[in-house]
């Protein structure tokens, strides 16, 4: 038996986290997402969730020691033994190079491990981040792919839509460069030993995943069974 294990790598925007989650039914494989690791241990109060919120709640980057040990305690769970999506880690070298360590401890040569860049330019990372609106009643809306009725208005409450500072123009731009600089470089590392694959992510969310999986298919012997 071999593993199956895919990192899922784009910025924000991009809608690696939808892949992820779509790639994990099909296959059957536990989608592994950061962010929901962190707000996760926060919610639960537990030690390390308690140092991360308090990074988190100052709009800072948790430290790479405490979203190592995260990752390194999820992946020792049993539902990981036939592989895992990971979504949103690494985001840097020393997160990757802790990483392929961690995976050196339990992979085998004959495992299907591969990295997939989902790709998009930094102007629709803007136009999608920065048309996103919410409520406060919860609601989430898309000035151009899910607009309220109303312009700015809730359909649901009436009340006024606003962004969230994450994202405005400022803070996606950020966002952005910190991907270019920090997390982009990673992916040399894959294409190297040609375990990289690219993805055009510029399209509709189904033409993405069967491209996914189009390519995952000829490169290895993942076996899916919904076909």
């Amino acid at each position: 038996m071999f593993k199956t294990i895919l990192l899922i790598f784009g910025p924000q925007g991009s809608g690696k986290g939808t892949q992820a989650e779509m790639l994990a039914k099909k296959l059957k494989l536990p989608a592994i997402s950061l962010g929901k690791l962190l707000r996760y241990e926060s919610d639960i109060g537990s030690n390390i969730g308690r140092q991360a919120e308090a990074y988190m709640e100052k709009g800072e980057l948790v430290p790479d020691g405490l979203t190592e040990s995260i990752v390194r305690n999820r992946l020792q769970k049993e539902d990981v033994l036939a592989g895992f999506i990971l979504d949103g880690y690494p985001r840097n070298k020393y997160q990757q190079d802790e990483l392929i360590k961690l995976l050196g401890e339990s992979v085998k040569d004959n495992d299907n491990i591969y990295a997939i860049e989902i790709w998009i330019s930094d102007q629709e990372a803007i136009d999608r981040i920065g048309g996103r609106r919410i409520c406060d009643c919860g609601a989430v809306y898309h000035l151009k792919y899910s607009p309220p009725k109303k312009d700015e208005i809730c359909d649901l409450c009436g009340r006024k839509l606003y962004a969230r500072d994450d994202d405005q123009p400022s803070a996606i731009n950020k966002r952005l460069k910190l991907y270019h600089s920090e997390t982009e470089p990673l992916l040399n590392y894959w294409l190297k030993k040609n375990k990289l694959i690219k993805i055009n992510g510029e399209r509709k969310i189904n033409e993405i995943q069967n491209e996914i999986i189009k390519k995952l298919k000829k490169r290895n012997r993942i076996s899916y069974d919904y076909y």
